[in-house]
């Protein structure tokens, strides 16, 4: 497997400088990390000088370290997702000869390079992709029946996206193992040492303050909907599963022949994108857990020949990509605008929009517009003629839309 290590770091890797900063969750990050970094606090994450409660602290601490090695910079920064990502390759050849042999384990480390939606999630400042190694090395390990370090992979998975991070395994687990060996007391008892500790902090500093943002609003209410955010039909993640694996449609048709012994990772897979189906909210990334699943079940019905082509036309793809970030970046409404947000003396407002890596870059507060503030105003095009009084000084395009930046003055 070393020789194809080269790859995966191709594929996961290069080019994760290209764009400055871009999603509302890489620049919220980011700025927690300034903050730590800035004021020597690593347990309490600031954004935008408020507490950010959405997410625990592991994936922030990862890219402090990753950051004193590289410097601070997208490389360093977007590193430990593609790291992540070469891992989930890694253990998914390691589940796949678990299973299965050498040959399917082989295919399926391939395949999982060729997943389109990892190529992504490995280039951004996000907790899922590291999220989805821990998850998938507890499963590994308790499939090896080495459950007290299952466990403490799980509580690092917990300290990294929360509940989720144990739900998942441990039911995947069950599907695989087809027992409950895993629920192992020494092992439990190690998980809720490392993986509840930051969470002990958090209570004993903000009280119901945090558990009721962090744990109901941000988990319960958020799959039941009781919080409209990210609102999606039930069918969401159809069309995201096609474009994933875009280079293997012309053999969907084979995975009806899909051998018994297979059946146990068609229930891993299922039960995935199933659980989050069933959520009122989704988002793409949360079916990450699905993808080694899928390249264990596609390595049974395609050869070393077809998944060889799959390769070719996945790098040159992924080239075009490359190059087609490079030309973007360079309309990009962030970059031109960071400068003057940076250097302006006054304030800085949202209207209608977060535009976090501005935050970031800039290292200011930016508050929410007011009627009638003077500075500088942040919104998108659409909202320009709410501003008839106020200068353009910049626009440009993100991925949700364009923005300008605007100048108020009485």
């Amino acid at each position: 497997m070393l020789r194809y290590l080269p790859l995966a770091l191709l594929f996961f890797i290069f080019g994760n400088w290209i764009l400055s900063f871009t999603s509302i969750d890489e620049g919220r990050n980011m700025d927690v990390v300034r903050n730590m970094l800035e004021s020597g606090n690593y347990l309490v994450p600031y954004y935008n000088c408020h507490e950010r409660f959405a997410k625990p602290p592991l994936l922030y601490w990862l890219v402090l370290l990753s950051s004193s090695l590289f410097g601070m910079n997208e490389f360093s920064a977007r590193l430990i997702s593609g790291l992540s990502a070469t891992g989930v390759s890694l253990l998914t050849y390691m589940m796949g000869r678990e299973l299965f042999d050498e040959e399917i384990a082989r295919r399926s480390f391939l395949i999982n390079l060729t997943i389109v939606h990892l190529w992504i999630e490995s280039r951004a400042v996000v907790p899922e992709m590291t999220l989805t190694f821990f998850m998938l090395l507890g499963v590994f390990l308790f499939l090896k029946e080495r459950f007290v370090l299952g466990w403490l992979s799980l509580g690092l998975a917990f300290l990294t996206k929360g509940p989720i991070g144990v739900l998942l395994p441990v039911s995947v687990s069950f599907i695989l193992r087809k027992d409950a060996k895993f629920l192992n007391l020494k092992g439990i008892i190690l998980f809720f040492l490392v993986g509840g500790s930051w969470y002990y902090l958090m209570f004993y500093r903000f009280g119901y303050h945090y558990f009721y943002h962090f744990f109901i609003y941000e988990n319960i209410m958020r799959f039941t909907g009781q919080k409209h955010i990210h609102i999606y039909p039930f069918w969401y993640y159809i069309p995201v599963l096609v474009l994933s694996t875009v280079f293997y449609v012309p053999v969907y048709h084979r995975l009806l022949r899909v051998r018994g012994e297979f059946l146990r990772v068609v229930l891993w897979f299922l039960f995935v994108v199933g659980f989050f189906s069933l959520s009122r909210s989704k988002l793409h990334h949360y079916i990450l857990f699905s993808y080694p699943a899928i390249a264990i079940i596609l390595s049974g019905v395609v050869g070393e020949r077809y998944i060889r082509k799959a390769i070719v036309l996945a790098g040159i793809a992924l080239l075009i990509l490359t190059g087609g970030a490079y030309v973007y970046e360079h309309e990009r409404f962030v970059p031109k605008a960071v400068p003057l947000v940076r250097n302006f003396q006054g304030e800085v407002y949202f209207y209608g929009a977060e535009v976090s890596p501005l935050v970031y870059y800039s290292g200011k507060c930016i508050k929410n517009y007011v009627s009638g503030a003077e500075g500088l105003v942040v919104t998108k095009e659409e909202n320009r003629e709410r501003f008839k009084r106020c200068r353009e000084l910049v626009r440009g395009r993100e991925f949700d839309g364009n923005y300008v930046l605007l100048k108020c003055e009485r």
